[in-house]
């Protein structure tokens, strides 16, 4: 028996060939929706039985809700999580992607993994923390930020309906700035030190003192970013979005090297010279700051040395130079002139001698 669709969204009906009902042809009531991406049919009723269409929609309503219900009650975080990097953090190229998988490796996985997401609460969020202790403030805050941003995009994409577990967890604002930077001096011994021990990934610490990038966004340099003619590099897909840093001439002669006769498409620094681009920090330059004795003494991790001070110090002696701030925000790639706040009072030198000149 052929389907006829109703006015009603998924309904339709059909002649019997064989039971009349008030001398005419019993009529069933057919209606279909979606599950688990097949198509489901069910028969709601006849018209011999009371059945309309108007009921039959009403039942597939209620259908669907059940079926809701039945896939939020079942999906685990863990697979909730490999939707969410592949059909998000893969599929739109987010520069996040490997902070994010370490992460939940290190710190969700074994928490959450095998859980459903209807039975993930508030509890679970305390043993994560628990178990992060001696993390960072804010990476336990990055924790179930990543929690959160998974729950919410399942929402989005109305795989789940339910409450976010980490809501009224979240903590406030977390002074993680960096304060330290380093004098030339410093620089000095860090740099000779490293082209001793690990000479590409000194070339690496150059990049990001003397351009102010990023480490992940030095490691995503290819050949055909680095501009030696124009003096540019093409800083692409960045926190921030793309944004160009400059080449000074002391950086130039330490690019140079890396463009000869490699493919545009080739990564700048790679391991161990191969064609596999650097994708974690160098051991040396730990070892080489331990060996320094450059954080002898030092607890606050907010004044310790790490490689993003080399990027601070280039910010910090853009403004003891004079540099404006906006354009060292500029140069630095920040989305919002708030988060160059904390180089201001580096410049404030000028300001200080033209006030004491008042009488």
């Amino acid at each position: 028996m052929a389907r006829h669709k109703t006015r009603h969204t998924g309904v339709y009906e059909r002649l019997s060939t064989v039971n009349k009902f008030q001398g005419k042809p019993d009529v069933a009531y057919d209606f279909c929706f979606k599950q688990d991406g097949k198509l489901v049919w069910k028969c709601a009723g006849w018209r011999s039985e009371g059945m309309t269409a108007q009921e039959a929609a009403t039942m597939r309503m209620d259908a669907m809700r059940d079926s809701r219900r039945k896939h939020d009650a079942t999906l685990t975080f863990g697979q909730a999580w490999e939707l969410y990097k592949r059909d998000w953090l893969e599929a739109e190229g987010k520069a996040c992607i490997h902070t994010d998988q370490s992460l939940y490796t290190l710190h969700l996985q074994r928490r959450l993994g095998v859980i459903p997401l209807s039975q993930i609460g508030p509890m679970h969020m305390q043993a994560i923390l628990r178990d992060m202790a001696e993390k960072s403030p804010q990476t336990r805050k990055h924790a179930l930020s990543l929690v959160r941003r998974v729950y919410r995009k399942m929402v989005r994409w109305k795989l789940w309906r339910g409450d976010v577990p980490t809501e009224d967890m979240m903590p406030g604002k977390i002074d993680n700035e960096r304060k330290r930077f380093l004098t030339h001096a410093e620089v000095h011994m860090l740099l000779s030190e490293l082209d001793c021990r690990a000479p590409e990934f000194s070339d690496v610490c150059r990049v990001s003192l003397y351009a102010g990038l990023r480490l992940s966004e030095i490691f995503s340099l290819q050949v055909q970013h680095i501009h030696l003619d124009s003096g540019l590099i093409d800083v692409m897909d960045a926190k921030a979005g793309s944004r160009q840093a400059f080449i000074s001439p002391s950086l130039r002669s330490v690019l140079e090297k890396y463009m000869h006769g490699r493919k545009p498409d080739a990564w700048v620094f790679t391991q161990s010279g191969g064609v596999t681009p650097m994708r974690t920090i160098n051991q040396t330059f730990v070892r080489v700051v331990r060996d320094l004795e450059l954080n002898a003494g030092i607890t606050d991790r907010r004044q310790r040395v790490v490689f993003h001070t080399l990027r601070h110090t280039f910010a910090s002696w853009l403004r003891q130079a004079g540099v404006p701030l906006d354009t060292v925000g500029d140069l630095l790639g920040h989305s919002t002139p708030a988060m160059t706040k904390r180089y201001a009072k580096l410049g404030d030198d000028d300001r200080k001698k033209a006030v004491a000149m008042l009488k």
